[in-house]
Formats: structure tokens, C-alpha cells, sequence
């Protein structure tokens, strides 16, 4: 497997403290000589204390300065030289672009992974089963992920008003007699449709489901359950980060739908059975 280590340490320099942002930027230019240093030595060299080092690696998500250089070790010469962590660029062959787009990808999935919260997921699929109708929201390719979680919960007897209708939408928070929750799906957590649709749904009483990944983003604080998605993509990194938002945000809805599924497992399985069924009858066969 690809390592990502040196995608979070750029990553996290980008909102570090001012003694971080030079450790880090020492690390990334001094991939290779890491490994083969003492906590001291790199003290000394990168000119920061080593309580810096021992808090820098911790932020990373790894043990400390010794679990750090295993990472850093992994890194193969050719990657780094290459450029495979560098940001993707029109002079890149096929192979240039998979390689790069691969490791921002396996790099999405274990950070939103090790991010998301198991209480937070399960909130979620309990409000989802307490609740009689679920409208979803998203725009532009936030919408991609409405999508995909209507034609996931529907097929399961689940209620989904899914609709670029803001207007619509809503109507619906007076108009529908039942209990209902909103998902709202934003990765930068401050799309001016998202948050009227969050004011709104407070001011009715609903409750309001959020995924983005800002965590203190004006939808995050409007939301009664907020599940954070990845967030480190390297902001100089922007022709990517389209694409690993999107995947982390189709990978919290993946979760988010296999653990209701438990829920009443052999019924929705059937209900899934059912579904598939009247589609190949109706559809798939030649009249």
C-alpha cells in the first residue's frame, strides 16, 4: 500500500503553530535523513524543541517520534524524487496521474476513516430510523452525494425527498404531517443554501444531519448531529480536491447505510432482494 504520511504532514502544517509549520516544511524537504535521526538531532537541525517533535508527530495520528521515522522509512526514494506527493500537473503521463491520484485517494479513505466519530454514525442511523421522512440536500457535487444516499435509503422503504427545490423543500418542513429529519451535505459546511435550509429546519424543530469537513463551519454549529469528513487535502492541492471530497463524503454515506442496514438486517436484505427484482421484471427484460 501507498504511504500518505507525507499528504498529512502537508496537510497539517497548513494550520499549525509557527514552530510545526518548520518542522514540518524540514521534514518534507529531508524525507530520506529523518529516519536515521535521533529526536535530538532533528532538534537540533530543523532548529525546533523536542517536545514540537514529539507533539508534531501525535498530531499526525502516529504513537510518537519513533512510530513517525517507521512512516517516513516507508517512503520509497523514487516517490519523493518523482514527485508522486507533489500536486497534479498537465505535464503528468497516464501513469504519473493514476500514481498520484491513488495515494490522494488511499490518503482520503483512512483519514476520513480514523476521523469519523462511531457515536456520531450511529446517532445518525438511529434519528434515520426514528424518523417517518428524510429530506437531503446537496449542490453541485455535494448533490452527486444526495443522490446517492436517496437511491441507497429508498430502496430499503425509506421515505427520501431529495429535490434542488430549495423553495420546495422548504414547504415541506410545514406541509408534511409527520416526523422528518434534513441531511445537508456541504464539504466546506458554508453554501448559502445549506445553511438557510439549516436555519430554517431549527426554527421548525426538525432535526438536522450535516456532512462536511469543517468542523467549525456556521452548518456544523446549525446542526444537531455533524459527521466530519476529510479534511486534509492540501489547500494548494485544489485540482484534487474535488475528487477526495467527494470520495470521503460517498464513504461516510457507505457507512452510514451498512450500519442501518444491521439495523433490521434480514428484512432490508429482502427489501433490497425486492427491489432488484421488480426492476430486472420491468426493465431489464426485451419486450
Amino acid at each position: 500500500m501507498v504511504n500518505t504520511i507525507l499528504l498529512t504532514i502537508r496537510s497539517k502544517i497548513e494550520n499549525a503553530s509557527k514552530a510545526e509549520k518548520i518542522l514540518g516544511e524540514y521534514i518534507l524537504s529531508n524525507v530520506q535523513e529523518i529516519p536515521g535521526m535521533s529526536v535530538a538531532e532533528l532538534s537540533k537541525k530543523s532548529g525546533v524543541s523536542q517536545a514540537t517533535i514529539v507533539r508534531f508527530a501525535q498530531n499526525l495520528g502516529v504513537d510518537g517520534f519513533k512510530d513517525l521515522k517507521m512512516e517516513l522509512a516507508r517512503c520509497s526514494v523514487d516517490d519523493v524524487t518523482n514527485g508522486l506527493y507533489d500536486e497534479i500537473s498537465p505535464n503528468d503521463s497516464v501513469d504519473e496521474l493514476k500514481d498520484k491520484l491513488l495515494v490522494r485517494i488511499q490518503h482520503t479513505l483512512e483519514t476520513t476513516s480514523q476521523g469519523l466519530d462511531k457515536k456520531v454514525l450511529q446517532q445518525t442511523v438511529d434519528l434515520l430510523d426514528s424518523v417517518n421522512a428524510i429530506q437531503v440536500y446537496g449542490l453541485g457535487a455535494s448533490n452527486l452525494v444526495a443522490e446517492d444516499f436517496t437511491q441507497k435509503f429508498s430502496r430499503i422503504g425509506l421515505n427520501v425527498i431529495n429535490t434542488q427545490d430549495t423553495h420546495a423543500m422548504a414547504a415541506n418542513f410545514l406541509t408534511q404531517q409527520h416526523e422528518q429529519a434534513i441531511f445537508l451535505i456541504s464539504d466546506s459546511g458554508e453554501t448559502k443554501e445549506t445553511l438557510i435550509l439549516a436555519k430554517l429546519s431549527k426554527e421548525k424543530r426538525i432535526p438536522v444531519v450535516s456532512l462536511t469537513s469543517n468542523e467549525h463551519s456556521r452548518l456544523a454549529k446549525l446542526s444537531d448531529i455533524h459527521i466530519l469528513t476529510s479534511d486534509n487535502v492540501p489547500k494548494d492541492q485544489v485540482r484534487s480536491a474535488a475528487t477526495t471530497s467527494l470520495i470521503s463524503q460517498l464513504y461516510a454515506v457507505d457507512l452510514i447505510y451498512y450500519l442501518y442496514l444491521q439495523k433490521d438486517y434480514d428484512q432490508n436484505i429482502q427489501r433490497l432482494k425486492e427491489s432488484s427484482l421488480l426492476v430486472s421484471e420491468y426493465f431489464d427484460k426485451k419486450h
